[in-house]
């Protein structure tokens, strides 16, 4: 799937990107879709549930872009195997790195390579707009930026 100039054109406006950095973002959006188009339904979820925690996890102290998998875990509701399964699912997509050693992993959100972080923007994005994320990430519903 192509994205239009017109979706791309909305996220920059309300990311404030220069003309420069919207024609970046756009190829970075389009590998992004690509990418996330090759994984599961359920590492889309979990996907949406790691950025959840990760933009709006408690305490001060966090780490950027992290969600703390012994936290994940707990509120998912899946078992172990699950997890990293769907975990590994991620990783092979490069959304994903795990850090730190067991039992204190933290799942680390990756930029695209050219170092911009896709899924906060559209996070920061759908919240701007009232939208829910998991319509976009998990049921791709990418109209929702036009």
């Amino acid at each position: 799937m192509r994205l239009t100039t017109f979706s791309i054109d909305r996220l920059a406006k309300a990311s404030a990107l220069s003309e420069k950095e919207r024609v970046a973002r756009t190829e970075d959006l389009q590998d992004f879709v690509v990418r996330l188009r090759s994984i599961s339904e359920r590492a889309r979820k979990l996907f949406v549930h790691i950025a959840e925690m990760a933009y709006h996890g408690r305490g001060q102290g966090r780490k950027t872009d992290v969600a703390y998998l012994p936290e994940l875990y707990e509120s998912t509701g899946l078992d172990v195997e699950s997890m990293y399964t769907l975990l590994k699912e991620l990783q092979a997509a490069r959304f994903v790195a795990l850090e730190d050693p067991y039992p204190f992993e933290d799942v680390k959100i990756l930029p695209c390579t050219s170092g911009w972080n896709a899924l906060a923007a559209i996070f920061s994005f759908a919240e701007t707009e009232n939208i829910p994320v998991r319509d976009i990430i998990v049921d791709l519903r990418f109209e929702l930026l036009q």
